[in-house]
């Protein structure tokens, strides 16, 4: 992995909506580089962007898993895009729900205007979901770069967020970055990252 550029600067606070859209073949046209945002329902995504945009409130939030139904789309310091994709996985939801919500998510990946990198949220309590899995490996065949960010990293301390790290690395084949949107850990890290990834050139 090359170094960071350091030239590049996001002003994060500087984060607008721009549009939602139920449709891939809707989505604005743009110059700007893009990442997409996509996890399992209820897996702390919004809560994740609001700490990443540092705008509170900025992306709705909700208890309820299943909220997110559409292609949610952010511009970052009119330099980047980001996408929220909506959260799969849901049990509850009904299958045409569902159906309508990864067909949404495989068509704009597959889109031209696909993104330079998914970031694959996962629930540290819990660890890499069947689904989680499914969607990386569906990310490896497409070509697609991801990297694994593990939300609701203050939930585990001592021994068991060690196990739970090593786990995570086992069935991966990466260490994810750790992430709370409680207290921020994790949050400059990220953003480093994204940056590194989106604005560095890969041979």
């Amino acid at each position: 992995m090359q170094l960071c550029d350091m030239t590049i600067s996001l002003q994060w606070p500087n984060t607008q909506f721009k549009i939602s859209v139920a449709d891939a073949k809707q989505f604005p046209e743009t110059h700007l580089p893009q990442i997409a945002v996509a996890g399992h329902s209820n897996v702390g995504k919004s809560s994740l962007l609001n700490t990443l945009f540092a705008r509170k409130g900025l992306v709705k939030t909700s208890k309820n898993p299943g909220c997110t139904r559409l292609l949610n789309v952010f511009e970052v310091d009119a330099q980047l895009m980001v996408v929220d994709l909506p959260g799969y996985g849901y049990a509850r939801a009904p299958k045409a729900e569902k159906y309508k919500w990864a067909q949404l998510i495989e068509g704009y990946l597959k889109s031209p205007k696909v993104a330079q990198l998914v970031l694959v949220l996962l629930d540290f309590r819990h660890g890499p979901k069947d689904s989680d899995l499914q969607m990386i490996e569906w990310l490896n065949e497409a070509g697609i770069r991801w990297y694994p960010v593990a939300t609701k990293a203050d939930k585990l301390e001592g021994n068991a967020k060690r196990k739970r790290v090593k786990e995570m690395f086992d069935a991966l084949g990466i260490t994810p970055i750790l992430t709370s949107s409680l207290n921020n850990v994790g949050v400059e890290e990220l953003r480093n990252i994204i940056i590194q990834e989106v604005f560095t050139a890969h041979d």
